[in-house]
């Protein structure tokens, strides 16, 4: 693997957040996808720098929406996507 792919482990019910949530387009969905599964609980998506920058745009614009609550605390949803977003950043 050289130096500009990258390897981000997910679960499998991340991979079924993913694949459902709706905000993801077709690009990153097809990244998802195509996650080369390591057990029946956990999945490796290998992709570019610049795509993993792409899930995160879309990750932190979905956490602006749906992350916070009415006292801007975070939802379960929040959190999730706090972590992706924290994942998807260079190792």
């Amino acid at each position: 693997m050289n130096t500009s792919t990258r390897c981000v482990n997910l679960s499998r019910s991340e991979i079924e957040y993913l694949k459902t949530a709706g905000f993801l387009g077709p690009v990153l969905l097809k990244c998802v996808q195509n996650a080369r599964w390591r057990s029946d609980i956990a999945a490796t998506i290998e992709l570019s720098a610049m795509i993993a920058e792409e899930f995160r745009e879309a990750f932190t614009e979905q956490l602006a929406k749906v992350g916070f609550d009415e006292a801007y605390e975070l939802t379960a949803e929040g959190r999730l996507l706090e972590d992706l977003i924290d994942r998807f950043h260079k190792p």
